[in-house]
């Protein structure tokens, strides 16, 4: 078997227009050709049928525009004809999927499958390329063509999504499982029509004081013959064909109506919260629909919150934008869920209109034994305060976890150690029983201040606090300890060469000072933090190892920002040394002439 070498660049309907590589009806043709030329080895696996495509594709061609996408396709058909050069075909089936057929051994297989990976990462683009790649290896003499293509593609679907896997082979495990989608998706109808999907509550708890503050609606399909089929069978499956939608809007009803109940017997309730697929978000007039149920049963928006998930994000962050901000008019609060699950979590905070984060606890988990998790995890509820998100940390199991989040600032908390998801009875009654207080930010700023602006590069705060105040800072008290955010560099001027900007975030603020001189600038946070209007002192501190170092500043503070644990401070600072020293020597003076 010989391949197709080299690119033709005539019309005809033998070889693809774009890429030059054969057609598709002739690829086909000649895999079919080729089996039977030689059954022998077909029966023994030394053919493999390879399906790919290139991950988000339409996003490359709207980024960068369609002619850069057709130049990366024919950038791919060279690179896999180079190196699926000898025993092989290869075709462009459409758009952006590609197929091979080749003779070669596994080893040589996976050798070649990797390198074409390597070089679509190092493309030229500033965009990661990457493909999924599906596998058949060939076993029965009887299948044609199409049916070892079906299979590879049924191989491809199963590293959709995945962002570690990139290639897959058919098994007989993936052939159930598709066996499985298909009865599963002969059911889903009937099993909407009998009610056979039930919503489960799984309630969020302030660590604290142990009321509740939420709650979130998850669906449980119990079959009258299966029993129950896990939400991990059915849900990807429902996403995959368009059936997610109809399930979303069916538990977005039966949360409205439990509701309604509870208002009906006057039980004090909390808001739920409700999935959106990333399916959903493109469905025309999903925010309408949703309103027009709730209307219906007459549910005050406040109790109902819609949760998107990060990885909605991946698809295209000006839909998901557009349907915040349809919802956000109607009243909605909009949570993040999963935060830190895909890769695009800063740039969902920076560029969506998010009114509550929900923090993936898998940064919490013992693989690999280091502390980055932890790290991780305390950085982004600091960043979550500052932008004045209210944090949900979901998934938490053990009390361990828990205050560990609570010691970061984070105290609102969903899982296993508080509650598993219950029917609606037993949520009822634990509504009931429990307190109940609303989600609260994790920090408050002060609007009179414009506190977030301090952290927009571009706005006017930020120019006057770089250029046309003295010496200023941002800082954040916290369990006796102080610790420098921002400094501007007229404060570093003001302090002098005692100590560089890099020295200072490495310390806590407070141990530049003695005990007496610490006791004073507490007293003075403290006061600033009672009367919520400025505050002064004079301290001495020192900022070197060198006793005659001591400097004296003239402190200002102002409270620009309260957490539950935590208190954010604008300060400003004159350097009132050489006055200090000239002042103890005038009384020197004094003393000794009397």
């Amino acid at each position: 078997m010989s391949n197709y070498n080299g690119v033709n660049t005539s019309h005809s309907n033998d070889f693809d227009s774009l890429t030059g590589l054969i057609s598709y009806d002739c690829f086909m043709e000649r895999v079919d050709d080729i089996v039977r030329a030689d059954l022998s080895g077909v029966a023994a696996g030394k053919y493999a049928f390879l399906y790919l495509d290139v991950l988000r594709f339409k996003v490359i061609n709207d980024i960068f525009n369609v002619e850069e996408g057709d130049r990366l396709l024919i950038f791919i058909a060279s690179h896999l004809m180079s190196l699926f050069s000898e025993d092989s075909i290869v075709t462009r089936v459409s758009s952006d999927r590609f197929a091979i057929f080749t003779k070669t051994e596994n080893e040589q297989l996976e050798e070649n499958l990797n390198r074409y990976l390597f070089e679509l990462s190092e493309y030229e683009l500033p965009y990661e390329i990457v493909s999924n790649i599906g596998i058949y290896i060939t076993s029965r003499t009887d299948l044609p063509a199409q049916a070892m293509l079906d299979r590879a593609i049924l191989a491809h679907s199963t590293v959709k999504g995945d962002y570690i896997r990139r290639y897959a082979y058919y098994t007989s495990e993936v052939r159930d499982a598709i066996l499985g989608e298909h009865e599963i998706t002969g059911i889903m109808n009937l099993a909407l029509e009998t009610n056979q999907f039930v919503i489960y509550y799984q309630p969020q708890f302030n660590h604290i004081d142990k009321t509740m503050v939420g709650a979130e609606a998850l669906v449980r399909w119990i079959h009258p013959q299966r029993g129950v089929i896990s939400p991990g069978k059915f849900i990807p499956i429902f996403e995959k064909n368009g059936f997610i939608t109809k399930v979303d809007l069916y538990i977005f009803e039966q949360v409205c109506r439990f509701i309604k109940k509870c208002l009906e017997k006057k039980i004090e309730i909390i808001p739920i919260s409700v999935n959106i697929s990333r399916r959903d978000i493109y469905h025309p007039g999903l925010a309408k629909k949703l309103e027009e149920i709730r209307i219906k049963y007459d549910v005050p928006v406040k109790l109902i919150r819609l949760e998107v998930t990060e990885s909605a994000t991946i698809d295209g962050i000006q839909r998901i934008s557009d349907f915040i901000s349809e919802v956000h008019r109607y009243g909605y609060v909009v949570e993040m869920d999963d935060f830190g699950s895909a890769y695009s979590s800063l740039n969902s905070l920076k560029s969506i209109d998010l009114d509550i984060l929900k923090l993936d606890m898998k940064f919490l988990s013992d693989e690999g034994n280091t502390n980055n998790g932890s790290i991780i995890l305390s950085s982004v509820v600091r960043m979550a305060k500052w932008l004045g998100f209210p944090i949900i940390a979901e998934g938490v199991e053990n009390k361990e976890q828990a205050d560990f989040l609570l010691s970061i600032g984070s105290c609102y908390v969903q899982g296993y150690l508080y509650s598993k998801p219950v029917p609606e009875d037993e949520f009822m009654q634990m509504m009931i029983d429990s307190g109940i207080q609303p989600l609260k930010p994790a920090m408050n700023l002060i609007n009179k201040m414009n506190a977030n602006n301090f952290w927009d590069p571009k706005s006017l705060e930020t120019m006057i606090f770089s250029n046309y105040v003295g010496g200023a800072a941002i800082y954040e008290y916290k369990n006796g300890n102080l610790e420098i955010l921002r400094v501007n560099r007229k404060y570093i001027q003001e302090i002098g060469n005692h100590i560089s900007e890099t020295e200072m975030w490495k310390h806590n603020f407070l141990s530049f000072f003695d005990d007496e001189n610490r006791e004073k600038y507490i007293a003075m946070l403290e006061r600033a933090i009672e009367s919520e209007d400025e505050e002064e002192c004079e301290t001495w501190r020192n900022y070197t190892d060198n006793p005659e170092n001591k400097i004296c500043i003239r402190d200002s503070v102002r409270v620009i920002g309260k957490s539950i644990d935590s208190v954010m401070f604008y300060n400003m600072i004159r350097n009132v040394t050489a006055e200090k020293r000239a002042l103890e020597e005038i009384q020197r003076k004094i003393t000794n002439s009397v």
